[in-house]
């Protein structure tokens, strides 16, 4: 995919040079330009085109060799659908960040009710009505890409279908593998988790973010077998069943020089870098335990969990990911790229596609090296040059991995992001649930701990003999800062009941707002109003009527 030269190091030394407002200036004409050329060229009919002509067929993938590159082939269904599409959709309703391209309906996805500032004055925005409506009128496969529904689902059920054709390869008798009988049961085993693996997360995801789902565990060349359609709960119980099952296989390997072999070769090169590489069995069973702790915690509003459920998540995350554990991660790469280069947040955050959220900044603490290291600024405001919402105005912009950041870069393979749980989502579960079962200081440890491994340099807040509620707003805060672009913002807004009405408690209150005259507001109120569960999308529907008793597609 093309990457434009404006972004190039000349394009960042050009910045360095000049002042403020210059810079300001020359970011808007630079991102119109990339803008431009970005939408011309890395959305083209090729890249969009989810049907790979030369995957192998079922024949080809019953020698060892079209087996190994099957089972690498389940990261090419993801696609621009999933790496940038569903990613930014959860980042921007989270409020991590925000996008007011109108491209991929991305300016609706993020598009609050209403803000009200410090003075009473009420800003609505100027165009079009709320979330959801904007969202569900869209909700038609006429929208192409613009029907913000479609993206993840059919990202997720591509994953889950190729996971599909793995396993069943490996049921067939003339399935040939090399090696010792010994050898060969690792091997099958290898695959057959890595399998298990893709479908519990596309299951989890799908039931963490659409009403409901279809079971599919067949491989098919079309349409979803079943017209049955369940709740989203039910869709999570089916991710969580096939961790079980990848676990079940991961408990056959008995080779582990085989198992480390096979898994270098279905995982992208590209990855086996930083928090990236071949995770041993051990440290695939912590990530499937912090996952189903995920699961548990971001499907039930935090005011509705139980005791039972806090203990849950204790004993899940207990058994969860290490600090020295490899896990799943994704990089873009100079060859065999999966991100189009450009076409994922890292990039975008940097060309001024998306910008940082006033949100995020404020929540960062005072003395913070992350901030330190990432956060440039503040510049005149800027994010909001069309007028679609106070909301995308910020005076911020992030430092680039190469001038010592952490998490934003236009350069290839430089930035890193999980693609499931990671080290610190654990042990922020961890903590939270200890604050909420009165186990305070124990809660706190676990803050501290993320800090500590992100080189926050803060203090530690353990042992300070904060409250429950003073402790939770730290939990807060760090699940803000500590997991940026880690996948969870949205699901944290939904269920800390950020997202849902203004009149059931919901909306951001002494949030930071550029105001028309461009001027922080440090004490207005955004009414988001958020949909919770997405519809299911029509591309779907128009050709899978549900049956009769099946779980309601649409949040109506």
């Amino acid at each position: 995919m093309y990457t434009p030269s404006l972004t190039s190091g000349l394009y960042k030394l050009a910045l360095r040079s000049v002042s403020k407002q210059q810079k300001f200036t020359i970011m808007k004409k630079v991102f119109l330009a990339i803008l431009s050329a970005s939408l011309f060229l890395s959305c083209n009919k090729k890249s969009l085109d989810l049907i790979d002509p030369n995957a192998p067929n079922p024949a080809v993938l019953k020698t060892e060799e079209g087996l190994i590159r099957g089972t690498l082939g389940i990261y090419s269904k993801f696609g621009l659908n999933f790496w940038w599409r569903a990613l930014a959709n959860h980042d921007i309703m989270g409020d991590s960040y925000t996008i007011s391209a109108g491209n991929f309906s991305w300016r609706w996805v993020n598009q609050v009710t209403k803000i009200t500032l410090s003075n009473g004055t009420v800003l609505t925005p100027p165009q079009g009505g709320p979330q959801a409506t904007e969202l569900k009128s869209r909700n038609d496969r006429s929208f192409g890409t613009d029907n913000a529904f479609y993206s993840e689902w059919a990202a997720l059920y591509f994953v889950n279908n190729q996971a599909n054709l793995i396993l069943d390869v490996t049921t067939q008798n003339d399935l040939k593998l090399t090696g010792s009988a010994d050898e060969v049961a690792t091997k099958k085993a290898v695959v057959r988790a890595f399998a298990f693996w893709w479908k519990g997360f596309a299951y989890s995801r799908i039931g963490s973010m659409y009403i409901a789902g279809v079971q599919a565990d067949k491989f098919v060349d079309g349409t979803l077998l079943s017209h049955d359609f369940i709740a989203h709960d039910a869709v999570v119980k089916l991710g969580n069943d096939n961790f079980d099952a990848c676990i079940a296989e991961l408990n056959k390997i008995t080779n582990i020089a085989v198992y480390n072999n096979l898994f270098k070769r279905i995982i992208p090169d590209f990855t086996i870098a930083g928090k990236g590489g071949i995770i041993s069995p051990d440290a695939w069973k912590k990530q499937i335990s912090t996952y189903k702790a995920r699961n548990l915690l971001v499907n039930k509003k935090t005011a509705q969990m139980t005791s039972a459920d806090w203990n849950n998540i204790l004993t899940l995350a207990s058994a969860g990911i290490a600090k020295d554990d490899k896990i799943f991660t994704m990089r873009s790469a100079d060859v065999n790229d999966l991100v189009g280069t450009t076409a994922w947040s890292p990039y975008r955050l940097q060309v001024g596609w998306a910008n940082v959220s006033e949100r995020l900044i404020q929540d960062f603490k005072a003395g913070d090296k992350r901030y330190d290291r990432n956060i440039d600024g503040p510049y005149a405001p800027y994010g909001n040059e069309r007028n679609r919402g106070a909301q995308y105005a910020t005076r911020w912009y992030l430092f680039e991995i190469s001038d010592g950041g952490d998490w934003a870069s236009t350069t290839t393979g430089l930035a890193e992001v999980p693609v499931a749980c990671s080290y610190e989502e654990n042990e922020l579960m961890l903590a939270e649930a200890n604050i909420h079962l009165g186990n305070i200081d124990e809660g706190l440890k676990h803050v501290d701990n993320v800090r500590d491994y992100q080189n926050s340099g803060l203090t530690h807040v353990s042992g300070t003999g904060l409250t429950q509620a003073a402790a939770l707003e730290e939990l807060r805060i760090e699940r803000r800062i500590g997991l940026f672009l880690k996948n969870v913002s949205f699901y944290d807004a939904r269920r800390w009941g950020v997202t849902v009405p203004a009149a059931q408690g919901g909306g951001r209150k002494n949030a930071w707002v550029i105001k028309p005259d461009n001027k922080l507001d440090a004490n207005a109120t955004i009414e988001y109003n958020y949909l919770d569960y997405w519809d299911v999308p029509m591309n779907e529907l128009d050709f899978n009527t549900p049956s009769s008793g099946s779980a309601p597609v649409n949040s109506n």
